[in-house]
């Protein structure tokens, strides 16, 4: 099972601490690389939550999406991670609610799956090459935004 990680109760709106608690097995507190790169993300306006358990799921808020392939301006982007972040390669991204092509066309590499208790539209788009000395989170977001730039 996996934990969202908890705000304070009287924080405002709902944002991860810097120490989670775990879930079984699971680590209890983010990779300090990955913590980095959420309160990066947050510092740029992004809500972003983390979602820990053996993967560790980052949640962005309200995905900026071009509409004008897309059916929707928005969604709730969700990238899977693992403790050994950035060790590990991040493949593939979610989003929810589904989107689906103005043109009607069938969406290429995209099924829907639950992911952390939640229904997600999967896309299987893969990176060519991962280094962890430069590839992040952060980085990973380009080739989102790629994927999402097809109209396809």
């Amino acid at each position: 099972m996996n934990a969202l990680a908890a705000a304070a109760p009287d924080a405002g709106p709902r944002r991860p601490s810097a120490a989670p608690q775990g879930a079984g097995g699971a680590p209890a507190r983010l990779p300090p690389a990955l913590q980095a790169h959420i309160d990066r993300l947050r510092e740029e306006g992004r809500t972003v939550e983390a979602i820990l358990g053996d993967e560790i799921g980052v949640v962005i808020k309200d995905y900026p999406i071009p509409a004008s392939i897309w059916n929707r301006s928005a969604a709730d982007l969700l990238i899977k991670t693992h403790p050994t972040y950035p060790n590990a390669t991040i493949d593939m991204f979610w989003i929810d609610p589904p989107i689906s092509l103005r043109r009607n066309a069938p969406v290429n590499g995209a099924t829907i799956e639950a992911q952390f208790g939640r229904q997600w539209q999967r896309f299987s788009w893969h990176v060519g090459t991962w280094d962890p000395a430069h590839d992040s989170l952060l980085t990973y977001l380009a080739v989102v935004d790629d994927r999402l730039g097809r109209n396809e």
